[in-house]
């Protein structure tokens, strides 16, 4: 019965706990707001049509390019090959020679540039919820009320050639014709 005190049979808890509270929160919700952000992303590719994207086979992939020190590069990995619709996702580097990029996202002036260099039409032009590039994308992610949601500039999507569906628009915060 002598033994330790209660107390001090937990301390290791004590400490666990300690730490965790020490460690830096930014960290945590940066991963969390990258793995939220590419969530919707893929989502958001589920509701948009490429023109002549019948014409391609089953499986065919579906290309989103961002940059490789994004901090949507690594939960967007995990999305690859997931099923869009009736294409695959593939995700690339924009800042690296790929081949056509179905969809962009701009997260940084750096992505911006690489996209402008690279003649990658028609591409969905997504904007992260913590930069606005200078040319208004056709999805733009923002933080609004605590929650992220997207806003639609249908101008530029049909621009590109796209077609958005009409149940994402009715989801959107916000779309201008």
């Amino acid at each position: 019965m002598g033994g330790l005190p209660g107390w001090w049979r937990s301390w290791p808890v004590w400490l666990a706990g300690v730490v965790l509270a020490l460690l830096p929160m930014g960290d945590a919700l940066a991963v969390e707001r990258g793995a939220l952000e590419a969530a919707i992303v893929f989502n958001v590719l589920q509701f948009v049509e490429w023109p002549n994207e019948n014409a391609l086979p089953d499986g065919s992939p579906l290309t989103l390019c961002l940059r490789s020190d994004s901090p949507l590069m690594a939960p967007a990995r995990l999305l690859e090959g997931r099923a869009v619709r009736r294409m695959a996702l593939h995700v690339a580097r924009l800042d690296a020679p790929v081949g056509p990029c179905q969809a962009v996202y701009v997260d940084s002036a750096s992505a911006e540039q690489d996209a402008r260099n690279g003649a990658r039409e028609p591409a969905l032009v997504i904007g992260a919820s913590d930069f606005r590039p200078a040319a208004r994308p056709a999805i733009q992610l923002v933080f609004a009320e605590g929650r992220l949601a997207f806003d639609i500039d249908q101008r530029q999507a049909k621009q590109s050639g796209l077609s958005i569906s009409s149940r994402l628009l009715r989801l959107a915060r916000t779309v201008s014709e």
